[in-house]
């Protein structure tokens, strides 16, 4: 198994809204591969909020396909960084991956 984590730096009081865009999902579901989401915000970090997006994934090439597919494009084609536009509360993203080397779910 693989994971991605997709790690936002945002303007202050902002994080609640990004988490809030995951509630409806816009089509990774349908990407064969693909088998879980998290989105999580990082407590106590004072000057700015912190979300971070991981996905599972049945293997790197599942999420590779999902980087390269129009679901990805159509779901990220409004999501900007401050660099690109001063009013988004992204000022920062860090994409990291890794390699799962065990998996338990208490059932």
């Amino acid at each position: 198994m693989f994971m991605a984590e997709n790690k936002l730096k945002l303007d202050k009081g902002t994080a609640e809204g990004i988490v809030e865009r995951f509630y409806k999902r816009q089509g990774i579901e349908t990407i064969d591969g693909f088998k879980e989401m998290f989105v999580t915000k990082t407590n106590d970090v004072d000057d700015y909020d912190e979300v971070k997006i991981l996905t599972i994934w049945d293997a790197e090439s599942c999420f590779k396909n999902w980087l390269k597919s129009d679901v990805f494009k159509n779901a990220h084609k409004n999501v900007r960084h401050q660099s690109q536009d001063e009013k988004s509360p992204i000022q920062n993203n860090e994409v990291f991956t890794y390699s799962i080397g065990y998996h338990y779910v208490n059932q």
